[in-house]
């Protein structure tokens, strides 16, 4: 009856325990994860910090290159029509090269004199931006980065100001500008979630968010005249900035219109004084996600152990009646397998010992003895460090002794032994603690293997290893120098090429236009003139009016001549009606001059820069070219079009063909010269063609929108 009770009381005790338990570990898990929580979201939002910091800062350097170059100094100093051309080109190039929105030249008074988005309906030439604080301080000398909504544009993003100085005298004769985009920094930055995201002005307007209602609205409410100020700055636009409804309660939490709480945690943006990222969590999803998993998955786990503790009791009752009736037993054998353990101890040949809980060597094995030269008595007795090295015992007390005494365990220490001789012997000690019935550590069981030689082939393999090391990256280094000395020559052949087939361009429109221009006039006046002779003549005498006919038919041919040189130059449709009008008269010309049918096929393609169109008219001349000269070809299909890889232009023809990998036969401009046209304007050249199946020339660049 007694032993029921006791059982009962038992298992009523268990029960509470296990019950306050399950509750204190609740309250413990909650608020662990919740604290979790805070420390992932601290991590989180200081890294998107980090990295806002970087993306807004990254052309500061490029914004101090662009006010550097000699051309904005040249248009500053005298503004004419090839000043600001050049200036134009330039910045053109530099707006393309690094994906900015647009970069501009601004004079000392703050007016645009070149842009480029000069040809846009929002162009920036003329216009007076000496109101903008970056220009200001640029033209008082001092770098600049400013975020702001364009006043023209009405976008949103980062200018970059660098004053521009006159080599001469140091003076500052204007500001260079860039622009960069911060739709990119939102969407990569700032992505769609549950959770607020905030990028605040030092006055709490919202410049940037990943909820696009909360965009340039007010952060928290501010009185009328602090808003006027934000108005009269122009920074944010001229529209009314809405009140967001978050209100602050305390540090850690604000709340909305709905008194719903959220969570508030703030950092600073580094560069940008002020400015702050913003992150707002609704406090009853934080809460509900840490508690959910624990109700789920422990509550069930809970009210298992309750149930199996009363089962258990009993169990062990049971078992501890069989315990007792074993545990004589096993003393009669316990104290046989110590003779045993005895014998085997002294007799096997491997370094073992005991030491009690002061150090001192309470048991030796014959072999450790043997080993070390000492005779038995003259160790028993003695701390175990008094057979170690100076430092192997400074370890042995600050390091291993407590972590072993606390443990019980320890498994290949390294210590060095100094034998009687005086030889020194480097060892690994592994060890375990033997235990009363109260657990405490009574003594030690520890084996001792000699690793002398071991460590000595191990420090000479360690020793070849760093000349190897230190040689490979010699080697490496070498071939980084090398790598990018070929780099550095490369890029600089393909930028001569690059100004080598400018250079034509430009030699052959001049070229043309002189052709087309003045030598065209003075065929023309001298046609006239043979017209007037030969009408003058025919009164007078046939045979000289046969004769000025003759001239003046010489003339026609050779003004249709002049033109004809002048348009393969350099067609006047290229520059006034762009690629697909020039494309299309260049066919209906070859098609007027051979058996050929020439086909084209257009879609509508984007505006495209001089460089590029010019790049791609003499890709289909000479493919067209080629294929009339070489492919006897009935038929030659030329199509134009745009698609999401960007600009197509497709040559193809139902000619002879050609085996691709051998294209010697192939002179002129040749497919060596289409292919360095193509990848000059950052595009990749195709060729496809087998003998009787015709050839297949496909030119695809990217346009950049």
């Amino acid at each position: 009856m007694r032993l029921r009770i006791i059982i009962l009381i038992l298992a009523l005790v268990a029960f509470l325990s296990a019950s306050t338990g399950g509750l204190l570990y609740y309250h413990s898990f909650k608020k662990a994860a919740f604290q979790k929580t805070e420390a992932d979201a601290y991590s989180k939002l200081k890294l998107l910090t980090d990295h806002l910091s970087s993306y807004l800062s990254e052309h500061i350097k490029p914004v101090k290159t662009l006010s550097g170059i000699k051309e904005f100094k040249t248009a500053l100093k005298d503004t004419n029509l090839e000043s600001i051309y050049q200036a134009n080109q330039i910045l053109d190039n530099f707006t393309k090269s690094l994906d900015l929105e647009v970069s501009y030249l601004m004079d000392k008074n703050g007016i645009t004199l070149c842009s480029s988005n000069r040809n846009a309906k929002d162009s920036f030439v003329g216009k007076d931006f000496s109101f903008r604080p970056y220009y200001k301080k640029a033209i008082n000398g001092t770098s600049a980065t400013y975020l702001a909504l364009g006043t023209t544009s009405r976008k949103r993003g980062v200018y970059y100001s660098h004053p521009v100085y006159d080599e001469s005298n140091g003076s500052i004769l204007g500001v260079a500008i860039i622009k960069a985009s911060v739709e990119f920094v939102e969407t990569k930055l700032f992505p769609k979630s549950d959770h607020t995201l905030l990028f605040v002005d030092p006055d709490g307007v919202i410049f940037i968010s990943n909820k696009e209602a909360l965009r340039f609205k007010l952060l928290w409410k501010l009185p009328e005249e602090k808003i006027n100020t934000i108005m009269n700055s122009k920074q944010f636009g001229n529209d009314p900035w809405a009140w967001t409804g978050f209100s602050k309660n305390n540090t850690d939490y604000v709340t909305d219109k709905n008194d719903t709480q959220y969570l508030f945690t703030s950092l600073t943006v580094a560069n940008y004084p002020g400015w702050k990222v913003i992150k707002l969590r609704n406090l009853k999803k934080i809460e509900k996600q840490v508690s959910e998993p624990f109700v789920r998955v422990i509550g069930p786990i809970i009210s298992s152990i309750l149930i199996l503790t009363g089962i258990l009791v009993l169990i062990l009752y049971q078992l501890g009646i069989q315990e007792i009736t074993k545990r004589k037993k096993a003393e009669k054998e316990l104290r046989l397998s110590e003779e045993r353990y005895r014998h085997i101890y002294h007799k096997t040949p491997v370094m073992l010992h005991s030491i009690d809980t002061e150090g001192k060597i309470i048991r030796v094995s014959d072999h450790w003895v043997e080993v070390m030269g000492y005779k038995r008595e003259d160790v028993i007795g003695k701390k175990l460090i008094s057979f170690f090295t100076p430092e192997s015992q400074k370890y042995a007390i600050d390091v291993i002794f407590p972590k072993f005494f606390s443990t019980g365990f320890c498994k290949d220490i390294p210590y060095t032994y100094a034998k009687k001789n005086g030889e020194k012997m480097d060892i690994l000690l592994s060890g375990y603690g033997v235990r009363d019935e109260k657990g405490d550590i009574l003594r030690s069981l520890a084996v001792s293997v000699n690793v002398t030689e071991k460590n000595r082939a191990q420090k000479d393999l360690q020793l070849a290893k760093e000349k190897l090391s230190q040689y490979s990256l010699d080697l490496e280094q070498q071939v980084k120098k090398r790598t990018a000395q070929l780099e550095k020559t490369q890029d600089s052949l393909k930028n001569l090429s690059k100004n080598i087939i400018t250079s034509q361009e430009r030699e052959k429109a001049l070229v043309a236009r002189e052709l087309h221009d003045h030598l065209g006039q003075v065929l023309t006046a001298l046609r006239i003139d043979a017209v007037w002779v030969e009408k003058y003549l025919a009164r007078i005498d046939k045979n000289a009016e046969n004769r000025a006919g003759k001239m003046r038919s010489l003339i026609d041919d050779t003004i249709n001549d002049v033109r004809d040189m002048a348009y393969r130059l350099r067609p006047r449709v290229l520059d006034d009606l762009g690629l697909a009008d020039a494309l299309e008269s260049l066919l209906s010309d070859f098609e007027k001059r051979s058996n050929v049918s020439c086909v084209f096929k257009h879609d509508g393609i984007p505006k495209i820069n001089d460089t590029l169109a010019t790049a791609l008219y003499r890709i289909g001349q000479e493919a067209v070219t080629n294929s009339l000269k070489h492919s006897n070809a009935s038929t030659i299909t030329v199509e134009l079009k745009n698609d999401e890889e960007g600009i197509i232009l497709a040559i193809q023809d139902n000619g002879c063909g050609f085996e691709a990998h051998n294209n010697n036969g192939i002179n002129g401009f040749g497919l060596e010269g289409m292919r360095e046209r193509a990848n000059l304007v950052g595009g990749k050249l195709d060729i496809s063609s087998r003998l009787s199946e015709g050839t297949s020339i496909c030119c695809k660049v990217k346009v950049k929108g």
